[in-house]
């Protein structure tokens, strides 16, 4: 079957999904999120027909509306002294890293579950030098990856190091290849319905152009917040639909020729028998 890359998502489902789940958030929203007026993530959820070979490093979505602004608190996991790091983002015009926090304190300091948990709760998101996310997975550990804050790597030997960063802060993560399903965030309770939608669809585009197989290899799409119901924007029909459609048809036509031949049969047995009771007849009359 040839590689379809090109997404078939179709927009007036999103469009109904949208406001549907925007209508229950607001119905389900916590008195505690509503006073500190705290926006809740919304996921695209992917499901595949073939897992592939694990991703060694998550793949970048690019969205047309970003899930991070200006305010947003940004760490930086770093491979170099983080006095250095600090000096290049200073050199760099880079002003969107609130932490930078090296690997090797990383390792003496937040060895423990609870050290490891404040820190996820501190920063909205984590960045950090693409030659060390190899070893995250186990520094940080499997909350980290639970919650879907797993850092963004990033080359931090960029020559526009800023745009680097920012382009990275425009993007959702994609990792495939641990299971037959991805959660991605795509989106907040924070944007207009419009810009949501305009997501979805963009994000959507993108994944289908990077993940093996293409949109072929797509079952089902969903969206959801982290507490709320799955609602479907998309569900693929089985490869072999053609075959299975015609199925019913071979199935009755072939009901339909078993019962005509034991039809004939039995009027084949009748008319021998019928035969026979003449024959024995004119016997009798002898």
């Amino acid at each position: 079957m040839a590689v379809v890359r090109e997404s078939k998502l179709e927009k007036n489902q999103v469009e109904l999904a949208v406001p549907a789940l925007l209508k229950y958030l607001e119905k389900t929203r916590s008195k505690e999120m509503s006073l500190l007026n705290e926006n809740e993530i919304i996921w695209l959820q992917l499901a595949l027909k073939k897992i592939p070979d694990p991703d060694k490093k998550p793949k970048r979505i690019p969205l047309p509306n970003p899930l991070y602004s200006k305010s947003t608190d940004v760490c930086l996991l770093s491979k170099e002294k983080g006095s250095n790091v600090k000096k290049l983002l200073n050199e760099k015009g880079v002003t969107s890293i609130m932490k930078v926090i090296p690997i090797k304190k990383l390792k003496t300091h937040y060895k423990s579950y609870e050290s490891r948990r404040q820190l996820l709760t501190l920063y909205d998101v984590f960045l950090c030098d693409n030659r060390i996310y190899h070893l995250l997975p186990k520094l940080l550990g499997k909350e980290f990856y639970r919650k879907k804050k797993f850092p963004m790597p990033i080359d931090v030997n960029k020559k526009d190091l800023s745009e680097e960063i920012s382009r990275a802060l425009r993007c959702t993560l994609i990792s495939v290849g641990h299971g037959s399903c991805s959660a991605i965030r795509v989106a907040h309770t924070g944007m207009s319905p419009d810009e949501i939608i305009t997501n979805i669809m963009d994000g959507v585009s993108e994944i289908a152009k990077i993940i093996p197989r293409g949109w072929t290899n797509i079952q089902s799409l969903n969206i959801k917040s982290s507490n709320s119901i799955a609602l479907p924007i998309h569900t693929s029909l089985p490869d072999n639909i053609e075959a299975i459609l015609k199925e019913p048809r071979t199935q009755k036509r072939k009901v339909e020729d078993k019962t005509k031949a034991r039809k004939s049969k039995k009027k084949k047995l009748d008319e021998d028998v019928s035969v026979d009771d003449d024959d024995g007849k004119d016997d009798d009359s002898d």
